[in-house]
């Protein structure tokens, strides 16, 4: 066994920043590990050797899943020979977990090194199938949100809270950033990190923000993620009077948008907790194709979709999802977030509260001391 080689593995862009912030600690705190795996230019910049890159492995969707059956087996096992032929101290699952879990099942039997799983899967919200799954194959699991320890450790997992990665990395940018006077109203438009995502909504959202621009005369600004090519947004965008925003690996251009923010609209995801830890107030919208829809449907079992109104426990924000996801619906909550400051001042000490739950814990510091202690590296701390 390779006692200071690990291979760690991402298939999404969040995935991918949380993953070479964990690289980055891991290495500060013991210099001479090294790092194979899955993920993206962030990871590789970290000094990750990538022998796939996130997008070969990144299929979303029931409709996808199915369509790339035999290309997914492919990959799997191509990851799983590579474990077990190279045998490392541990493999570090990141989120992902409809290839992670199915990766940790493959190696289990044969591979005799740690199995420790970074940012949980969400089971307590649906697929609480892969509960029993996480038993039988996990050595570690290391969780973003604080309610998780219980959770899980009730199920007979060792479950560890390290705190939320983009808490410390918000902090980090707020500390060199302003919110700057803009003479119009500004809105920004978040719309997803994958094609199919922007197909599905930027239009309703772009909409949303014309109409918007009549009322308040406000700025548009339609974030990009920074994998995806400026022609899937452009093709929805056509004539309309926007500003694009594609920030890259050593920029904050995406954060400095928000910030910079009288409103977002924003798909769910990780970006609703980025502007909530960013103190921007935003609304929630989301819409698959029918058939996913329908699946995942009957799979969730949470009362709220955003990640902020799970935390509080409470509709901090307002969700649009599916056939509630219309112009009408948008503009009138943006109209009250924009108009009402009573309504938007308490939208705002909402996030404050949500702040103090997750606590000012350094996530990637916290997760690669567990992950070194779990595997007898030793660190220089």
């Amino acid at each position: 066994m390779m006692m200071n080689e690990f291979f760690i593995i991402a298939g999404e862009a969040s995935g991918d920043l949380h993953a070479s912030s964990l690289v980055r600690e891991m290495k500060n705190l013991a210099p001479d590990t090294v790092f194979r795996g899955i993920g993206g230019s962030r990871m590789r910049s970290a000094g990750v050797d990538t022998e796939l890159d996130i997008n070969e492995v990144n299929f979303i969707g029931f409709t996808s899943v199915l369509r790339n059956i035999f290309t997914i087996k492919k990959l799997l096992k191509k990851t799983s020979d590579s474990i077990i032929r190279n045998n490392p101290a541990a493999v570090i699952l990141v989120d992902f977990p409809g290839f992670n879990l199915r990766i940790a099942q493959q190696i289990r039997q044969e591979y005799k090194g740690k199995i420790i799983y970074y940012i949980s899967p969400q089971v307590w919200a649906w697929h609480k199938s892969r509960i029993k799954i996480m038993k039988e194959v996990l050595d570690l699991l290391i969780v973003v949100f604080p309610f998780e320890t219980e959770f899980f450790r009730k199920e007979g997992m060792i479950a560890e809270y390290a705190g939320h990665p983009l808490v410390k990395r918000i902090d980090g940018f707020l500390k060199s950033s302003r919110k700057s006077e803009n003479s119009k109203p500004s809105v920004s438009i978040l719309s997803g990190s994958r094609k199919s995502e922007v197909d599905a909504m930027l239009p309703v959202m772009l909409e949303s923000a014309r109409e918007l621009r009549k009322r308040f005369d406000c700025e548009i600004n339609v974030v990009c993620a920074q994998h995806l090519p400026q022609e899937a947004y452009t093709r929805h965008i056509r004539d309309m009077n926007v500003k694009l925003v594609q920030g890259n690996d050593s920029t904050d251009a995406n954060y400095s948008a928000i910030l910079n923010s009288d409103l977002v609209l924003t798909k769910s995801g990780t970006s609703t907790l980025e502007c909530a830890l960013l103190g921007v107030p935003f609304l929630v919208v989301y819409r698959t194709g029918a058939l996913n829809y329908m699946i995942g449907k009957r799979l969730v079992d949470v009362s709220h979709i955003a990640i902020v109104n799970i935390l509080l426990n409470r509709p901090a924000v307002r969700e649009f999802l599916q056939n509630e996801m219309t112009v009408k619906y948008i503009v009138n909550e943006s109209e009250k977030i924009l108009s009402d400051s009573s309504y938007r001042e308490n939208m705002l000490s909402e996030f404050a509260e949500l702040r103090k739950i997750l606590g000012p814990k350094d996530a990637s510091r916290e997760a690669a001391k567990l992950i070194c202690s779990v595997t007898g590296i030793s660190t220089s701390d």
